[in-house]
């Protein structure tokens, strides 16, 4: 099999140590695919993949070992599962095949997140005159009982109305955009807080519908994901 015609999201190619040109088998690069970014959570684990290639850019079929080289994470020597360990912290992992080892990736890890929850009301009215909503806030809770957890990343998504283009857009989030990925704070919510906004000049719809998403490393959705913001536009 040729890993140039593979359709890989998000990797991470590691070379080769410069003063080794191949194993026995001929292996001469290590290629990891990681997500990215590079982040689990406390507690989560997920699978690591590589492949040993040769020069001819074709893998080879030999046993790829891992290994953690600190303790904020810990990795299964054979399979790949990484798991992380300390919350807050980074961790190192590489990977050999024989005497050719890939270069370390580091991974953050993460405090764990078990819900999202809509703080602000799901249904809110824009008066006529008025250019916003009311914050459109969201929170991320964890750990029992349920807390705050800062440094984790909400989605604001305009899922309606749906539009031809961006520039055919009637409404938009805070920051002229229909998507927004924002950071938590201690609180748990972000900040800047989001908002819908009309668009100055351009008739508004008469409602518009805001989803609201968070995702653990690997694509994961928290609990409470896709909830959504029914926002009411008057006009005269």
């Amino acid at each position: 099999m040729n890993v140039r015609g593979l359709g890989w999201i998000a990797v991470l190619a590691a070379a080769a140590c410069s003063n080794i040109t191949a194993t026995d088998e001929g292996v001469t690069t290590l290629i990891l695919f990681i997500p990215q970014p590079a982040e689990v959570e406390a507690g989560q684990t997920l699978q690591l993949h590589g492949a040993a290639v040769n020069a001819d850019g074709d893998t080879v079929a030999v046993p790829i070992i891992w290994r953690a080289l600190d303790t904020t994470i810990s990795v299964d020597s054979l399979e790949g599962l990484l798991t992380g360990v300390i919350a807050g912290e980074s961790g190192w992992v590489i990977a050999r095949t024989g005497t050719l080892f890939s270069d370390s990736v580091r991974f953050e890890v993460l405090p764990p997140v078990d819900s999202l929850v809509l703080v602000a009301p799901s249904l809110l009215t824009v008066a006529i005159g008025e250019d916003s909503s009311a914050e459109l806030t969201a929170r991320l809770d964890g750990g029992d009982p349920p807390a705050p957890v800062a440094g984790r990343r909400i989605v604001y998504s305009v899922i309606e109305p749906v539009f031809a283009s961006f520039d055919a857009r009637t409404v938009e989030l805070s920051g002229a955009v229909l998507v927004r990925s924002t950071t938590t704070t201690s609180a748990g919510t972000t900040l800047p807080a989001i908002r819908l906004l009309r668009r100055s000049g351009i008739p508004s719809p008469d409602s518009a519908i805001v989803e609201v998403s968070a995702y653990r490393p690997g694509g994961t959705a928290v609990p409470g994901s896709g909830q959504r913001f029914v926002v009411r536009f008057e006009n005269p």
